[in-house]
C-alpha cells in the first residue's frame, strides 16, 4: 500500500464536512486520565476542521506503559473485550487514524496482537474507511510531537503535524 502526503491528496481529505474519525489507540492509561494524548486528538480534530473524533482501543486493559501489555496481554481476554467499543466506534465513523504506537508486544501477546490488527483491518475494508496516520506508520498521539519535530525541523507544531497525516491507499 502507498502512502501519500495530504497535502498531495485534497480529494480524499481528512476535512470533508461531516468526517467523524476513529482514532484507534493501543489501550487505556492506567494511572491518568488521559487528557494529554486526548488533547493530541482534540489538536488534530481543529487543524482538520473535523466534526466529531471517538476513541477506541485494540485493548480493553488498562496499563501504565504499552510494553506491559506482553505481561498482561497474554490471553485473549482483553483483547477480545475490546472488539465490542471498535465495532461500534466504526459504525459510525467515517474515517480511521492509526494511533496505536508501532511497537508490538513480545510473547504470547504478541500473537494477541496480530490477531487483533487482522480482526480490525477487516472491519476497516469490510466498511470502505479511509485510513490515515500520522508519518504513514500507527504513532501514538504522544509520539505526534516527536516524529514531527525530527522530520520537519523548525516548522512549528501544528503545520508540522498537517504535513505529516497521510492516507493509506487503496490497492
Amino acid at each position: 500500500m502507498r502512502e501519500s502526503n495530504l497535502s498531495e491528496n485534497r480529494a480524499h481529505s481528512l476535512s470533508q464536512p461531516g468526517t467523524i474519525l476513529l482514532v484507534l489507540m493501543s489501550n487505556p492509561p492506567s494511572t491518568t486520565t488521559g487528557d494529554r494524548t486526548l488533547r493530541r486528538v482534540e489538536l488534530l480534530q481543529a487543524l482538520f476542521g473535523i466534526e466529531e473524533s471517538l476513541t477506541a482501543n485494540l485493548f480493553a486493559i488498562p496499563t501504565y506503559r504499552t510494553g506491559e501489555i506482553s505481561d498482561v496481554g497474554v490471553d485473549a481476554t482483553g483483547w477480545l473485550n475490546a472488539r465490542p467499543a471498535i465495532a461500534e466506534a466504526m459504525d459510525h465513523c467515517t474515517a480511521i487514524m492509526l494511533a496505536y504506537g508501532g511497537q508490538e508486544p513480545s510473547g504470547p501477546a504478541r500473537t494477541h496482537f496480530r490477531e487483533q490488527i487482522a480482526w480490525a483491518e477487516q472491519l476497516i475494508e469490510s466498511r470502505k474507511l479511509p485510513v490515515w496516520s500520522v508519518g504513514g506508520r500507527p504513532l501514538h498521539p504522544s509520539r505526534w510531537h516527536r516524529f514531527t519535530y525530527s522530520n520537519y525541523p523548525g516548522v512549528p507544531f501544528h503545520d508540522a503535524l498537517v504535513r505529516s497525516v497521510v492516507r493509506r491507499e487503496s490497492t
